[in-house]
């Protein structure tokens, strides 16, 4: 079998069964849908079989991927794993979800990498998951833009621009369509797998049909402010053209 050839991110949080996958699987689709050579995984960095945490993964975190549009039988029903050395030097990336948490169980057992950790403040409490989806789309922005390493603490003297979002450009044509319009999406700058599977999802999303063309997503229907509202949850920047 051929090596992957894709950078990993590495998540962590202490159980690995709510936090850390639902970053895991949520980055893995948005990084196949936009084509980037990425994937991801995520461990737990104290694992508790008297956590009461029951079977492989929260139901909360599954059903929410699941009205993203997001299924992972493989990644969803595999157990909670914990955190190795190996997984920590098998990364190009490694964010720990929770800094005031996690910081100090790194310290404790893999003290060399405690400044080669990216650490979000995300707590471990019902309600975070919006968080996280923000984070990791944020984190894909990033990607997109170039910032390959964990960043430094920002401090007004280090402080630089966000990355660039990725334009994504949506627009409605009705000439020559016998009065049936379409909602179309161009100058994506991703593969046509991508630019497939992302037709996929969107068609989903609106509950209609449509077809890739020429390079752009056709989707029937006047469905621009439902797919604006998609493509930046994907971390694009959209911008509209025409009426």
């Amino acid at each position: 079998m051929a090596k992957s050839t894709k950078k990993t991110v590495l998540f962590l949080c202490t159980g690995n069964y709510y936090r850390s996958r639902f970053a895991e699987i949520l980055f893995d689709s948005v990084a196949t849908k936009m084509g980037l050579p990425w994937q991801a995984t995520s461990r737990g960095l104290g694992i508790d079989p008297a956590s009461g945490n029951i079977g492989p993964m929260s139901r909360t975190a599954r059903q929410i991927l699941e009205t993203l549009g997001v299924r992972n039988v493989e990644a969803m029903t595999r157990l909670p794993v914990p955190l190795t050395l190996a997984d920590l030097e098998a990364a190009e990336r490694v964010i720990a979800l929770q800094k005031a948490e996690h910081e100090p169980m790194v310290q404790a057992n893999f003290v060399e990498w405690r400044e080669k950790i990216e650490y979000w403040h995300v707590e471990d409490k019902p309600g975070v998951l919006p968080l996280i989806e923000q984070e990791v789309m944020a984190l894909v922005a990033r990607i997109l833009g170039g910032g390959q390493a964990p960043p430094v603490p920002i401090t007004e003297a280090n402080a630089a621009p966000p990355a660039k979002k990725p334009i994504a450009k949506v627009g409605r044509e009705i000439a020559g369509r016998r009065g049936k319009g379409v909602t179309t999406i161009f100058d994506l700058k991703i593969s046509e797998a991508a630019l497939q599977e992302m037709a996929t999802t969107i068609k989903q999303r609106c509950g209609t049909g449509g077809t890739v063309k020429d390079g752009r997503i056709e989707i029937q229907g006047d469905q621009r402010e439902r797919i604006v509202v998609e493509l930046e949850r994907l971390g694009y920047q959209v911008k509209r053209v025409g009426g």
